[in-house]
């Protein structure tokens, strides 16, 4: 077994290098130093026989991206191009496990194992507010050491040369060609080259084999900033204060913006042969991307999860005697009906907002049907359904969303919570934190008392009747589905009503019933304009600033012409200035 001891303090302070927000800077002419502190030979010096690698970007300015379709308008807010801040991104866990997966075949998603991530405004991956930690570290670590020690187990598998037949110095040097450009997503450098082969050394000191040497290898390049972290230099545009992404940048953008993971084959050799130079390029790129409905599936469902707050149902837990019905194992069904609606919406349906609000089908199995009391379906496969669409219609009336936004004990259905979810998930309009002691501030509450009575009375208060009177008349449309997603027709001993009302919106008015509720939504300007900074966020790890301004106008053109289809919003954010390019002189 190959020795731990010579590199783990080196691995260790390759990812603690940046401070509080992992603001390391990692590039193609930074490279990462072997284990000893060896900055390595001068640029260039490779063994015999080796070509020096490519660089991580072309040299000098790059030609113009041309136009598209999707390309902004040059006028208005788009008279200049000004790609906003490029923060430094670091994978998030699930992109950490979809790359390890894609890269060594590993499907045991040990980032799972990783400390949590902050959410920041619904989404785990805001560039501001992930920090790096002594126990990440260590997690990183610890993956490492167990990926790179499975891996060599089946040298086989990630060799592309027998080294007895080859000889280990060029089976070494082809090696560092096709893995090293996949897992750094880019071709290494020559001075990289150099610290790669004196790791391999290191590995290799005291009688070691090969594959110890290989392994050490493997640690480093997966604990290296090159890995952990999206780094992008740019490249000079003449006459510009802004940069052009290069070819491999804009591959590893487009990667994880459509799939959550690392580019593939097709992807780095467009980049390699010069088929990402345009807005054309790249715009064929994400169709082709966006078409695999496999991977493409899985970032909707993990952008969703996120932005509908599914995420939480995984721990999801209801008291027994408010409802009887309710069962831990529940939890996975839920969530699969609302991954699987979602993909049939996107993948094999319209694409709109609008359906996905306002569709009178969904997907069940027999668990899930009987749950909900639909007759016709068993078994455990999921299929189209038709259901009630005067009690059921879209996401909104899906039991997952409405346990997630429902109270977990006393039988309340959280008129609040889902209040709060369609005004801030849906319309982008947040409500400030309520005061510390709001709850003591609460009227009573008793066994007979139902939200639309409670809310009426914590209403009449001056101190909370500002922000309940944006939430409550909304989480009232709600009234007739109880806390784990059932529809009902009477709350403690009464007749439940459903009405409510938007106000401070583009389709303000009375409603009654969630399917109602939703067909307004479905009409809404400000609805697509909200999902479309949803996606911004998500896509780019940070909040939309002024600066955004043409980026997120020709996302809301392209959303608005095509009737709010989400492939299209997706095609637009890919011919964006905030996409194509970063500013010059920003940190990365």
């Amino acid at each position: 077994m190959f020795s731990r001891g010579p590199v783990r303090s080196f691995l260790v302070g390759l990812v603690i290098v940046g401070g509080c927000n992992g603001a390391i800077e990692p590039s193609a002419d930074r490279p990462v130093p072997p284990p000893g502190g060896s900055s390595g030979p001068a640029e260039g010096n490779t063994s015999p026989g080796t070509t020096p690698a490519t660089p991580a970007a072309p040299q000098g300015p790059l030609p113009p991206l041309g136009e598209s379709p999707l390309a902004p308008e040059r006028t208005g807010v788009c008279q200049t191009i000004d790609p906003g801040p490029s923060p430094l991104r670091r994978l998030t866990r699930t992109e950490y496990d979809n790359t390890v997966r894609d890269l060594l075949g590993d499907t045991r998603r040990l980032a799972r194992g990783f400390p949590g991530e902050e959410t920041t405004h619904g989404f785990r991956n805001n560039a501001e507010t992930r920090s790096v930690s002594d126990v990440l570290v260590e997690g990183y670590l610890a993956a490492a050491e167990q990926l790179a020690t499975d891996a060599v187990a089946k040298l086989d598998g990630i060799l592309p040369c027998d080294h007895l037949k080859t000889g280990e110095p060029a089976c070494l040097e082809v090696f560092l060609d096709g893995f090293g450009k996949r897992a750094w997503r880019r071709p290494i450098t020559a001075p990289e080259r150099e610290n790669l082969r004196a790791a391999f050394n290191t590995g290799r000191n005291g009688g070691g084999k090969f594959s110890d040497g290989i392994a050490t290898v493997l640690q480093v390049m997966l604990m290296s900033p090159q890995f952990l972290y999206r780094h992008e230099l740019g490249v000079p545009v003449a006459g510009s204060d802004y940069l052009r992404l290069g070819p491999y940048e804009l591959a590893t953008r487009l990667s994880y913006l459509l799939w959550g993971t690392m580019p593939d084959a097709d992807l780095l050799a467009a980049a390699e042969g010069g088929r990402l130079s345009t807005r054309a390029d790249v715009a064929a790129q994400a169709k082709r991307m966006l078409a695999d409905h496999k991977r493409s599936g899985a970032m909707l469902t993990e952008f969703a999860g996120q932005w509908l707050g599914l995420d939480d149902l995984a721990t999801l837990d209801k008291e027994a005697e408010s409802y009887p019905r309710w069962k831990p194992e529940l939890r996975s069904a839920l969530r699969a009906e609302t991954d699987h609606f979602i993909e049939h919406v996107l993948q094999q349906g319209d694409g709109k907002v609008s359906t996905l609000l306002t569709a009178p089908f969904s997907f069940l199995n027999g668990t899930l049907a009987s749950y909900y009391g639909t007759p016709g379906v068993t078994g455990d496969a999921f299929q189209k359904v038709d259901v009630d669409a005067a009690q059921r219609k879209g996401l909104l009336t899906h039991g997952s969303l409405l346990s997630v936004f429902g109270n977990n004990d006393l039988g309340l259905t959280s008129l609040v919570f889902r209040g709060l979810f369609v005004r801030e998930q849906l319309l982008c309009q947040p409500i400030p934190q309520p005061p510390e002691n709001a709850q003591d501030d609460n009227p009573p509450f008793t066994p007979t008392t139902t939200a639309r009575e409670w809310s009426q009375a914590r209403r009449a208060k001056t101190t909370c009747g500002s922000c309940h009177a944006l939430l409550d008349p909304v989480g009232l449309g709600f009234e007739n589905f109880d806390g784990v997603g059932l529809y009902r027709t009477m709350d403690r001993g009464k007749v439940v009503d459903a009405a409510g009302e938007l106000t401070g919106t583009d389709v303000d008015g009375p409603f009654t019933g969630v399917p109602a509720l939703a067909t307004k939504l479905a009409s809404s300007k400000a609805v697509r304009e909200c999902v479309a900074t949803q996606w911004f966020r998500y896509g780019h790890g940070r909040e939309p600033s002024g600066r955004d301004a043409c980026s997120v106008a020709t996302m809301n053109q392209a959303f608005a012409a095509s009737g709010g289809d989400l492939r299209e919003l997706l095609l637009a954010f890919t011919q964006t200035d905030a996409f194509l390019f970063r500013s010059r002189g920003e940190a990365p």
